[in-house]
């Protein structure tokens, strides 16, 4: 289940982190495609993501709105209004920010052709 992979991926990020660096795990929706899912609305998905990544990934978390509450950005790429344009840039800022503070990490040249390979 995409739960499942999430959980994986925050696991994952966690045990790479051990010795400070930022890692980065971005979570979107098409706001647009939203009224397909009758399933859940995104305030329950938020909920969701809020008990899997916290306490453990609380100091790390990076919001979609100003009360922090939201950890879902919810974009329409196909005609973008002002707020997705605005969301967009505040996403960018935070990665920039983000970036900034990460060490520099040694990645051996076998290991982006393995990554290569398995694209």
């Amino acid at each position: 289940t995409n739960k499942e992979i999430l959980q994986c991926c925050a696991q994952a990020t966690q045990t790479v982190d051990q010795d400070g660096d930022s890692r980065l795990l971005i979570v979107g929706t098409h706001r647009d495609l939203e009224h397909q899912c009758s399933d859940e609305t995104r305030d329950d998905k938020n909920v969701q993501l809020l008990e899997l990544l916290t306490p453990s990934m609380e100091n790390t978390l990076v919001y979609s709105d100003m009360d922090g509450s939201e950890l879902i950005f919810p974009l329409n790429t196909k005609t973008p209004e002002d707020s997705d344009k605005q969301i967009v840039k505040n996403l960018h800022k935070s990665i920039l920010s983000i970036k900034r503070r990460m060490k520099p990490t040694d990645i051996p040249l076998r290991w982006l052709m393995f990554n290569r390979e398995l694209q």
